[in-house]
């Protein structure tokens, strides 16, 4: 395997991303400044500490620890301009327990705020805002990073030499802008730094770029997957990537949620060898009554990463089989709605997480991506019948804002990644004659909210975090940035009329 080095030794000192401006960015010449622009940060202090063993850095990528109770200190690149401040650190190892980073100006009793990290994946980026008042302050003295915690804490701190990954790396984005540009948001989302770990959150970005090349024209949204693949395949074709622990994987699948960036990956080689090895890990997978799943929980994830991937490569197989074994999983899903509900799991004794807005997503957009792909072969009356019911359901639960609250029917903060995927999912519908157009205007109206938590840089932030924190999480107010919502964001301005 030659695509990668892999890490054993983090290094002590590394240099963030290359300075990146934005096309809105100006410089005007009575050094009034305007615009939205990253400036590096260079690690110019820390204390040695080996990755864990057994596990890896994504890519090979570089990256630094942080040991509990101690620090690491930046310094940015140049001389930041009057403006505010976010400052962005990206996780570089899985985490599943709550980390703090306490960031404070060196040599200075100034606190200017925590990071707060929970139950997170890689290639997350985290910020702090910080008042363009500590300009000054932080040009001439730098920021110190304290890490409370229990475990040590990596964060990647080095671009890559062979492509732009700097949002990764340590930078304070300056900017004047309270938010970004649809613009913003495709330029950022249609390049590198869309990247996630694999399975689920690849898989997601991976078929918002591929349906803003099938429905947009976007020529970029191919070449973007290709690079995406091509940090997760070999020049043998072997899938290569860390699992949510961070753990080395090889040519493997790691439960169902891990199949669905092979819809994407089928759509553009069909012969491609791992496809075999995706085949034979659903019938793994499989019960005695036909449903693909871990254990014996009916999941809504089962719909989007089961599912569909398995439709699309049954259709392009010209596998009968497996386009009906595909359409069998929405079936053995079906009990996923129930009293006017939306449930996440049902594991024959009792159903959980009703009504999570990601969990309606997961469903509709399984749903109506299986039934869009096999329309030509299956016109399942009860299947479509049910998807209609459950966006019905969404919508009668749907924000003046156009979003949808984490948990749709509970006043806690909206969730904009399953509010995407949610809206992207009907106006699919829409656009395949499953639904009829006046449900576009739900769609509108959430597309117009979404807007609203575009980063400057065009991020898409206010994303409901991993479900690893239990249903407590959930319920908080506690959002962060999220590639995958971008993913179904792309969806949703893909089909929009």
């Amino acid at each position: 395997m030659k695509r990668r080095t892999f890490l054993e030794t983090l290094p002590t000192v590394g240099v963030g991303l290359g300075l990146w401006t934005s096309t809105a960015c100006n410089l005007f010449s009575n050094g009034n400044y305007k615009g939205t622009q990253h400036i590096n940060l260079r690690i110019i202090s820390s204390n040695p500490i080996n990755i864990p063993q057994g596990k890896r850095v994504a890519f090979g990528w570089s990256a630094t620890g942080i040991r509990p109770n101690d620090s690491i200190v930046l310094k940015p690149e140049k001389d930041l301009p009057e403006a505010n401040l976010f400052l962005r650190i990206s996780t570089a190892q899985e985490t599943w327990d709550k980390k703090l980073v306490h960031v404070k100006i060196v040599g200075k009793n100034t606190a200017l705020g925590i990071i707060d990290i929970r139950g997170s994946s890689v290639l997350v980026p985290y910020e702090l805002e910080i008042d363009k008042k500590h300009v000054r302050s932080i040009n001439e003295h730098g920021l110190e990073l304290l890490l409370e915690a229990s475990e040590p804490f990596w964060i990647f701190n080095q671009q890559s030499r062979d492509m732009d990954n700097g949002s990764f790396c340590p930078h304070l984005l300056a900017t004047t802008e309270a938010h970004g540009s649809v613009q913003d948001f495709l330029d950022r989302f249609m390049s590198v730094n869309s990247i996630q770990a694999f399975g689920w959150r690849e898989g997601t970005v991976l078929d918002g770029l591929w349906q803003l090349y099938s429905q947009k024209g976007e020529k970029n949204a191919l070449e973007v997957i290709k690079k995406h693949l091509k940090l997760f395949f070999d020049e043998n074709k072997n899938l290569i990537y860390e699992n949510a622990r961070s753990i080395p994987k090889l040519n493997q699948m790691d439960g169902i949620e891990s199949t669905i960036p092979f819809a994407t990956l089928a759509r553009i080689d069909s012969n491609h060898p791992i496809l075999k090895t995706v085949v034979k890990a659903w019938d793994t997978y499989t019960k005695e009554n036909g449903m693909v799943t871990d254990g014996m929980t009916r999941t809504a994830e089962g719909c989007y990463t089961v599912a569909y991937p398995m439709a699309v490569v049954g259709r392009l197989w010209k596998r009968k089989d497996l386009m009906h074994k595909a359409m069998d999983q929405l079936r053995h899903r079906l009990v996923l709605i129930d009293g006017g509900n939306f449930y996440l799991r049902y594991n024959e004794r009792e159903k959980t997480f009703r009504n999570w807005a990601r969990g309606a997503a997961w469903f509709l957009l399984g749903f109506v991506r299986t039934i869009s792909e096999l329309k030509e072969e299956f016109m399942d009356e009860e299947i479509i019948g049910k998807f209609r019911e459950g966006v019905d359901i969404t919508i009668s639960m749907q924000q003046k804002d156009g979003l949808w609250n984490c948990f749709m029917d509970q006043d806690v903060a909206p969730d904009t990644s399953g509010s995407a995927g949610i809206s992207a999912a009907i106006a699919t519908g829409v656009e395949n004659g499953i639904l009829n157009p006046s449900y576009n205007k739900a769609v509108e109206k959430c597309w117009k909210g979404l807007q609203n938590y575009i980063t400057p840089d065009g991020f898409l932030k206010g994303a409901a975090q991993d479900n690893r924190g239990g249903i407590g999480l959930q319920q908080s107010d506690y959002r962060v940035i999220a590639q995958m919502g971008m993913g179904m964001m792309a969806q949703l301005y893909a089909f929009r009329q």
